[in-house]
């Protein structure tokens, strides 16, 4: 397990895209890439991030302080060597602020895996929409 604060390679890309004239940061993150974008708008100031989007992924720090609009997409069958992923997003998701979206879709695909399944057209879909209203 790494130790490394992933969090902080987010908010310095954040910074990096604003202080280079970026007007609104969205971050699309999986697995621990996606952990780490949710603990970065937990530990970040209000309206530093428009949206996040976790494929597979949940915040280690608790879900209710996350700072911007979310959508979560998983596999039911997505697990872990810990068991099923999906009780564990769910539960963070539940905890999570609105507005707040949970897509759960067939299969056992891991995070960026779900754009190698018959689903991939779908993932893309809801994320470019949920870009687009945030």
């Amino acid at each position: 397990m790494l130790d490394a604060p992933l969090y902080l390679d987010v908010l310095g890309a954040a910074d990096y895209r604003k202080s280079h004239g970026a007007k609104t940061v969205a971050v699309v993150g999986g697995s621990m890439g996606g952990g780490a974008a949710a603990d970065a708008s937990i530990v970040a100031p209000p309206g530093e991030f428009n949206c996040l989007v976790l494929l597979g992924a949940q915040p280690d720090k608790p879900a209710e302080k996350i700072k911007a609009p979310l959508l979560i997409i998983v596999a039911r069958d997505d697990t872990s060597g810990d068991g099923p992923r999906l009780p564990g997003i769910q539960a963070k998701f539940d905890r999570a602020p609105q507005p707040k979206e949970l897509i759960i879709l067939d299969g056992n695909a891991h995070a960026q895996f779900l754009f190698q399944t018959d689903q991939s057209d779908r993932v893309m879909r809801e994320i470019l929409r949920f870009l687009a209203m945030h």
